[in-house]
């Protein structure tokens, strides 16, 4: 059932597409697909809405992936920083690095702070923490700005889904109307044809 929905729903979009994005994963078209597939009666506006969620669903995702870059790239250079003011080796970190670190990686941890320790004379990070604190002040403005697009594409997503189900409960009332005036149709055919009682 959800299969023919969606080869309808893409009959559909297919020929009046706004959205043309160059997603190599794959996750875009996923979620349009899923959001079409739901769609009770595909309609031309309303698979147009879906498709504008499906897109603000992947820049919302997206800023997500930027705004954690943004926070990795700086810890990374904070920790360089440290490092080279205290005479350390040239080790440079990479945001892999520090993102290997967040997800557990206490092993690569201790070591960077070994190293910010014996750089510590001349810095003011002496610990991995204290670097990604001072990196987040660092960029807190970019930070700011990722955030605010996040919060734009959540209302994109509130607008449009509210939109959507309008388009979709009109057709769920106008169906439940139709039922509603058949059953009092059929009612008023039972009364017609009941026999009266002498």
């Amino acid at each position: 059932m959800t299969e023919d929905k969606l080869k309808q729903s893409l009959a559909i979009l297919n020929p009046i597409r706004t959205v043309e994005l160059k997603d190599k994963t794959g996750n875009f078209e996923a979620v349009l697909q899923g959001l079409l597939s739901d769609l009770e009666t595909p309609n031309t506006l309303s698979v147009l809405l879906c498709e504008q969620i499906a897109e603000s669903i992947f820049w919302m995702r997206r800023h997500v992936e930027d705004k954690e870059l943004i926070l990795l790239e700086a810890t990374a250079e904070t920790i360089d920083e440290a490092q080279q003011i205290g005479f350390s080796d040239d080790r440079t970190y990479a945001a892999e690095d520090i993102k290997q670190v967040l997800l557990g990686d206490e092993i690569l941890k201790q070591k960077i702070n070994d190293e910010l320790k014996n750089a510590s004379s001349n810095s003011t990070a002496t610990s991995f923490d204290s670097c990604r604190a001072k990196a987040f002040v660092s960029c807190a403005k970019e930070i700011r700005i990722a955030d605010d697009l996040i919060q734009r594409q959540m209302l994109n997503i509130r607008h449009l889904q509210r939109s959507l189900d309008a388009i979709d409960m009109k057709s769920r009332i106008i169906k439940r109307m139709d039922l509603e005036l058949e059953r009092v149709e059929r009612d008023l055919t039972a009364l017609e044809h009941e026999p009266e009682a002498n």
